[in-house]
């Protein structure tokens, strides 16, 4: 990677190596970043409806919630 450039890409046997200048981005917008790159990949994979992943995902919102309800004073 030169001095002008933010980022390389590059593939390595069957992995990407991805380097940035360390500068650019913190640690938790990487973190964030890459999280979405995760969960992007799973679901170009998956064969759920959006509907069905919706109601998954509703279904995990409920169930936390009545798990950290009763943290919160007045909930």
């Amino acid at each position: 990677m030169n001095e002008t450039q933010t980022y390389s890409i590059n593939i390595e046997d069957n992995n990407i190596v991805l380097r940035l200048k360390g500068d650019m981005f913190d640690e938790e917008s990487l973190v964030k970043l890459l999280d979405y790159l995760e969960l992007e990949s799973i679901r170009r994979r998956s064969s759920l409806s959006a509907e069905v992943a919706q109601s998954l995902a509703d279904e995990i919102d409920g169930e936390v919630w009545e798990k950290v309800k009763v943290r919160i004073p007045g909930a």
